[in-house]
């Protein structure tokens, strides 16, 4: 599959391999606790980085964190976080040659309102310790976020580069709803997203990322009415549906202008990782129950996916 490469990349590449040239003196190697004495350089290799996007629609994306975590021959771990890709590009690691397993996570920091938490080496036939993505807030409507996963050997003596795809986390949700009429207002809830992200299971071929099974809080989309219909819930990021669940949920509470107020419900298809959906419905079909489904006749939109299949997705 093709991949794309990061925005400001070639000059990030360009630091990079002017660094893959530069000496490494002594004082950057590890040191042996119990000697005091750095390993001999002949058993050390050097580990760099490369990042690309698993979808072209995401090249002109930011990005204002990076975490890494590198594990592997003999219990090595290291971890590092950086706020830009030029200067994660330039991050050289020495290593013990062996194989290792190398996570990035990219804005899934504090300050776009996430929580990054570790347990013990899962079975995915890694040595990463379980990495689980969660929201402060789940209606908190972050930046999109991105991980990756890959597995890579280092010799002793050489450069190592490990190419890393970055597959989008937050699925993204807008709602569009036709012919509200003045003075009625719309509170839109969704149920069934996962309450975190398992960064370091496989959710399919390739892609990591692994939704829970524990549900978030409902997430409170926001507030529709005659005026803003058509926009007030535009790309609206939230974790996808739960493991084990098929449909999205959503709530709809009106306060119709002759002082009415009614509870409807839409039954949708589940949200996948990184993809992205659009709900266009007309107010004068509102029922109490409404089952959506990806057919034309009533408005749920499948847009682009992980594969960057479709990269302008329009209501039908």
């Amino acid at each position: 599959m093709k991949k794309y490469y990061l925005i400001l990349m070639a000059i990030a590449a360009f630091c990079f391999n002017a660094c893959q040239f530069k000496p490494h003196y002594q004082e950057d190697m590890p040191k042996d606790e119990d000697t005091d004495k750095y390993p001999p350089e002949e058993v050390l290799g050097y580990l760099g980085n490369d990042l690309a996007w698993e979808d072209i629609a995401d090249v002109l994306s930011d990005i204002h964190s990076l975490k890494y975590i590198v594990t592997g021959s003999n219990g090595v771990k290291e971890e590092k976080e950086f706020d830009l890709p030029w200067e994660a590009s330039e991050w050289i690691i020495p290593l013990p040659a062996g194989e290792y397993d190398v996570l990035v996570a990219t804005n899934m920091n504090d300050a776009n309102g996430f929580v990054l938490s570790g347990e013990a080496p899962t079975k995915a036939g890694h040595t990463l310790p379980a990495t689980f993505a969660s929201l402060k807030n789940s209606s908190s409507n972050p930046l999109q976020a991105w991980n990756g996963i890959a597995h890579v050997k280092v010799e002793a003596g050489q450069m190592t580069t490990v190419h890393l795809d970055l597959d989008r986390l937050l699925s993204i949700f807008t709602l569009k709803i036709n012919n509200v009429p003045s003075g009625t207002s719309i509170d839109i809830t969704m149920r069934n997203t996962a309450s975190y992200v398992t960064l370091t299971e496989l959710r399919s071929e390739g892609h990591y990322g692994l939704p829970s099974q524990e549900l978030s809080e409902d997430i409170r989309l926001g507030q529709l009415n005659a005026d803003n219909a058509a926009s007030a819930i535009d790309e609206f990021k939230v974790f996808p549906t739960a493991t084990g669940l098929n449909k999205t949920i959503l709530y709809f509470h009106i306060k119709t202008n002759k002082g009415l107020e009614l509870d409807y419900v839409a039954d949708a298809p589940r949200m996948e990782n990184g993809k992205k959906y659009i709900l266009e419905l007309d107010y004068n079909k509102f029922t109490p129950y409404m089952y959506i489904t990806s057919t034309a006749i009533n408005g749920w939109t499948e847009g682009w996916s992980c594969d960057g299949e479709i990269l302008n997705p329009q209501s039908e």
